[in-house]
């Protein structure tokens, strides 16, 4: 896509904001204030390539944070959110549209949402980023969160926590770690023990505490 200077778009963006107070305040005072943008193409013929004249648009949306509340999440199956080398890092229509069926389905069924896998490894819920906090089988207390290999979106506030990595290990005594891990470990946690909390976290909402998982026939529970 062609390139929008980043400081005339902040300066577009004030001034919306100022054309839309009023109808800002109308709705008292927001949690947070979210810009959403669309930037799409202008070219005048349809293909697959590079554009040439592209056009974005801001939408404004004050929005108030979600009370906090523990979630129960549904493990995927036989449907994909992200694959290595798509655009999961992103967050796009095209990433979230097709997801539908399988989150409605879940709701249908008495869960919160989703908790998407690739291979069985735990990638993240369809808006939240996942940490799991478990004690690893040498001993020590850990806080895993999945890594951003591109079937992720890396989110600012998985960037925050990972931002303070070492204030975190140092006041609660353990180790934040991006790495792989599969439902399968989750699920050894839990039955031996070892498995304290899974919660997810965006700029949305507070952390979201997990009080369930299903995996097929198999349930973890949390307190």
């Amino acid at each position: 896509m062609p390139k929008f200077d980043k400081n005339e778009l902040l300066g577009c963006i004030k001034k919306l904001v100022a054309l839309d107070k009023e109808w800002i305040d109308w709705m008292g005072e927001p949690d947070q204030f979210y810009t959403r943008i669309l930037h799409f193409s202008m070219d005048k013929t349809l293909g697959v390539r590079t554009p040439q004249q592209t056009k974005i648009v801001a939408l404004l949306n004050p929005i108030q944070m979600k009370k906090t509340s523990s979630i129960s999440l549904k493990c995927s199956r036989e449907v994909n959110k992200n694959w290595p080398l798509g655009h999961g890092q992103f967050r796009i229509s095209g990433n979230l549209g097709p997801l539908v069926p399988s989150v409605t389905d879940a709701k249908n069924n008495g869960f919160d949402d989703v908790l998407w896998l690739l291979d069985d490894y735990i990638k993240e819920c369809t808006i939240l980023n996942v940490f799991i906090l478990q004690q690893s089988r040498f001993g020590w207390m850990e806080l895993v969160t999945p890594e951003a290999d591109t079937c992720i979106l890396n989110g600012v506030t998985r960037q925050t926590i990972i931002n303070l990595k070492e204030k975190i290990e140092k006041q609660f005594n353990l180790k934040i770690v991006e790495r792989q891990i599969s439902i399968h470990e989750v699920i050894n946690s839990s039955k031996e023990g070892r498995l304290f909390e899974v919660f997810g976290a965006s700029t949305h909402c507070p952390l979201m505490p997990v009080n369930r998982i299903v995996y097929r026939d198999t349930t973890i529970k949390l307190n």
